[in-house]
């Protein structure tokens, strides 16, 4: 006899996450398609940015990679194949910020030293070359845990903690250019120091915006598949906390 599966019934606590799914979906979309339709800025920012100076390899980033992304966009828009959608999230995460921790570390560090410099937050000259030092390399193992799969709400909460400050920073340094220029906020632009040189505040925000749902969907538990080891210490508590298999009684 075949054994249908239930099926699962529709919960308000779901809500949340499709609403988030939707926000980042559309994002995505956003994202992809403001590259297509200005090629020339994103050419030049994978050219100066990303060094890449080969005609046919910076020629394939510009054309296929706003595509991607407005691909991805669609993934989460529909809901379909939703654990692959998570995988490849996990991935991007790790992947931009092993680019920008490396990007910030090499060639010249004490740029990203003078960027840091630029918020005014701290005047110690001891504890800003700690960050300087620090920071770029953190933010390199972060995104080696989430590539590999290993400690992902770990590293995906470390993220959080480093985003949400950071944005906040971004936004009133923004805000103040702003002000004193007299220029829209939207047309305010300048070197934030994450690694992807001089951007637009809106889109800069959109950006950040876009990094922290996805650390929230590793957060809530996506991105299982594909894991070296997901959880360092739940899967070993949960293994040990299931009862005991009952043996038949014998006759």
């Amino acid at each position: 006899m075949k054994v249908t599966q239930p099926t699962r019934k529709w919960r308000r606590s779901d809500f949340p996450a499709l609403l988030g799914r939707w926000l980042l979906g559309g994002l995505f979309l956003y994202l992809g398609l403001s590259k297509v339709l200005h090629p020339a800025e994103f050419g030049e920012l994978v050219r100066e940015q990303l060094a890449i100076t080969n005609p046919f390899l910076s020629g394939l980033i510009v054309t296929t990679l706003p595509w991607l992304e407005v691909l991805y966009g669609i993934l989460l828009l529909t809901g379909i194949a939703r654990n692959t959608a998570a995988v490849l999230g996990r991935w991007w995460l790790g992947g931009v910020f092993v680019f920008m921790g490396l990007h910030k570390a090499f060639p010249h560090p004490e740029a990203f030293l003078k960027l840091v410099r630029q918020y005014d937050l701290v005047t110690s000259p001891i504890l800003l070359n700690s960050i300087g030092a620090a920071l770029p390399w953190f933010e390199v193992f972060c995104g080696l845990l989430l590539l590999a799969g290993i400690a992902v709400r770990g590293a995906a909460l470390n993220i959080v903690v480093m985003l949400v400050p950071f944005t906040l920073m971004v936004l009133k340094r923004a805000l103040a250019l702003a002000a004193t220029s007299g220029i829209p906020f939207c047309a305010v632009k300048f070197d934030c120091g994450c690694g992807a040189g001089e951007e637009f505040i809106c889109h800069k925000l959109v950006e950040n915006t876009v990094l922290l749902l996805l650390a929230a969907l590793l957060l809530i538990g996506r991105g299982r598949p594909l894991c070296l080891r997901y959880s360092l210490f739940r899967e070993k508590a949960e293994a040990s906390d299931q009862p005991a298999p009952v043996q038949p009684v014998a006759s």
